[in-house]
């Protein structure tokens, strides 16, 4: 009877880590899918190709910089050199068979060649033990491959994440002198703003949930951000432009640490 009481919760236990699994591999594959299917059957492989390896070099790029932002540089070493190995192989398709969606991107063969010498430039400065040369080196890559991504339809969890810390670019904006609190016009903009990266933040949970990094570690970090958004309610009623200053400058540590955690 023991016996039989134990085989379930085994079981349950195990169907738990194969579902995480499970929904961060169907979180790749499903725009892939989707693009494919709707796209022309004569570029169907290399279209494949290209979003797949544009998919696997955000977890490629964000177990890079992790690492060296911790200073594993040999962790950083083997992460780079397959992320090297994977754009070669992405590039080396997608040149021998354009896909069709590349069109929608300008400049297409430049930035996929202009990535393979980054990468490559970054795994160099990396062998002479320059582990922050090498942080700013690969640094330009995430903004481009988001751009890439969007052009093509493709949205995600980092998608969503540079979108949210747009939003508090702009609500950061706010954050000189010349505000004048006082006045009901700044403070009805600074409400404004706080709610749109309050909005743009939460809007991230659905995809942090399906990614392997961990949704309870994404939600004990949005969790301090919002904490600090509050504080802004409290700066506006008491009129106090230091505290706003101070909050706001919180908010862009949290926020960096929370599109590097999950962004790269």
């Amino acid at each position: 009877m023991v016996i039989m009481l134990m085989i379930p919760r085994a079981i349950s236990a195990r169907m738990t880590d194969v579902t995480t699994v499970l929904r961060a591999f169907l979180l790749t594959c499903l725009p892939c899918l989707l693009l494919i299917a709707t796209g022309p059957s004569a570029h169907a492989k290399s279209t494949g190709a290209f979003i797949r390896g544009l998919t696997e070099a955000q977890f490629l790029y964000r177990a890079t910089t992790m690492s060296l932002r911790s200073g594993r540089a040999d962790e950083a070493e083997a992460s780079l050199k397959a992320l090297i190995t994977l754009w070669d192989d992405t590039t080396a398709a997608t040149a021998a068979d354009p896909p069709a969606i590349a069109s929608r991107i300008n400049l297409f063969p430049e930035l996929m060649e202009g990535g393979r010498a980054r990468l490559r430039r970054a795994a160099e400065v990396l062998s002479q033990g320059r582990q922050d040369s090498a942080l700013e080196e690969l640094a330009p890559l995430k903004r481009e491959w988001v751009g890439m991504r969007r052009n093509i339809g493709l949205y995600g969890l980092v998608e969503c994440l540079e979108e949210s810390s747009e939003a508090l670019e702009a609500l950061a904006a706010l954050r000189k002198p010349s505000t004048d609190m006082a006045r009901g016009e700044s403070r009805a903009e600074i409400i404004a703003r706080t709610a749109i990266y309050r909005f743009a933040l939460r809007r991230c949970e659905s995809f942090a949930a399906l990614d392997p990094a961990g949704d309870a570690e994404f939600r004990r970090r949005a969790d301090a951000i919002g904490a600090a958004i509050d504080v802004i309610d409290s700066a506006l009623r008491l009129r106090d432009p230091a505290l706003l200053d101070r909050v706001l400058g919180d908010l862009k540590t949290f926020d960096a640490q929370l599109s590097q955690r999950f962004g790269g």
